[in-house]
């Protein structure tokens, strides 16, 4: 894969292997980065790195995704609880934070006071993945110069018909412009500002991933192509992911927006939800001993019957919640029936 200028172009499944040079990509560097400094006991440090639910709406149905499925209600987190833990996780030795989790972070209209707020707090990383839709140039603007470090966009078809059969939505021109409109601000105003773009891959999409290239690599820094997976076992129809032990239960703190600290972000029905933070301090929920319990299962390679099995193991048992008074009233009652 080519483009004209010096754009990176990596594949995510090469992050995951010691034998290919990830030092050029931005995304695969700071994952490996996170893989090597995973402390992996059941009592780790508390994270550098955290992860904030803004919101769990989406404008898109994109064909890999899970959302689709997702029953929990949909909202925006509590201005006051989203405070509580920027506060709390900096305090506590966090220094960078995501701020979506699986969902549309432009659907929050607050998201540029909230990059804000993490940038006031002390954060020195903050990053969004997005696909890049609903906004317009003044909400590119906002979250720019509100102090936001990286963007990645979310584009899953190198052609107009190809990225409406995915998301769902006709809005791959439109994708394109913002892009490139956000390429010229941060080049006109010397913005310190990572822009990539990804593009999740399937066997009737693969031939557009150029096309892609083509149209924005000299607009952005990276374009990145990983192919779809089962999303945390969500999706049994889609292959497992490229990695067989994960580093997130040890050094990654996930919050949902109703306030719960959970082992993964890309669990959209709270099964991996642990404790609610509403209820005990974000330090003791971190090493709770149902936290202990999820992390020892990782150790002791013994997943079956979790989500994070169904991910990496390809368990066929039914993925029980670590916590199930934290899932959806609907699901739960589902499940009983």
């Amino acid at each position: 894969m080519t483009s004209k200028k010096n754009t990176i172009i990596s594949n995510l499944s090469d992050v995951f292997s010691d034998d290919v040079d990830h030092s050029e990509s931005h995304v695969g560097s700071r994952l490996r980065q996170m893989i090597r400094s995973a402390e992996r006991s059941v009592t780790p440090p508390f994270p550098k790195q955290v992860q904030i639910e803004t919101t769990n709406i989406c404008n898109h149905s994109c064909a890999f995704c899970a959302y689709t499925l997702m029953e929990r209600p949909k909202r925006h987190i509590d201005r006051a609880l989203f405070e509580r833990i920027v506060r709390e996780t900096y305090d506590l030795g966090a220094r960078e934070v995501g701020l979506f989790a699986g969902a549309e972070p432009l659907t929050c209209r607050w998201l540029d006071e909230y990059i804000a707020f993490c940038r006031e707090t002390g954060f020195e990383y903050i990053y969004i993945s997005t696909n890049g839709a609903l906004g317009d140039t003044e909400k590119f603007r906002k979250i720019v110069d509100a102090g936001l470090s990286s963007i990645k966009f979310s584009v899953n078809g190198g052609d107009r018909e190809t990225y409406r059969d995915v998301h769902g939505r006709d809005d791959f021109d439109k994708v394109i412009e913002n892009i490139r409109f956000l390429s010229r601000y941060r080049q006109e105003n010397d913005i310190k500002l990572w822009l990539g773009v990804s593009f999740v891959g399937m066997p009737h999409t693969d031939g557009t991933f150029q096309n892609l290239v083509d149209l924005i690599g000299d607009d952005v820094d990276e374009v990145l192509y990983y192919e779809a997976s089962n999303q945390s076992g969500q999706m049994p129809n889609l292959p497992d992911p490229p990695y067989r032990d994960c580093h997130l239960p040890f050094n990654k703190a996930h919050f949902s927006l109703e306030g719960y600290i959970k082992v993964c972000c890309n669990d959209y029905e709270n099964i991996l939800a642990v404790e609610d933070i509403k209820e005990i301090a974000i330090a003791e929920a971190w090493h709770s001993e149902r936290f202990q319990n999820i992390r020892q299962l990782h150790l002791d390679d013994t997943l079956d019957g979790t989500l994070c099995g169904s991910c990496i193991r390809s368990c066929k048992t039914p993925a029980r919640p670590l916590n199930e008074a934290l899932m959806p009233q609907q699901t739960r009652k589902r499940d009983r029936s």
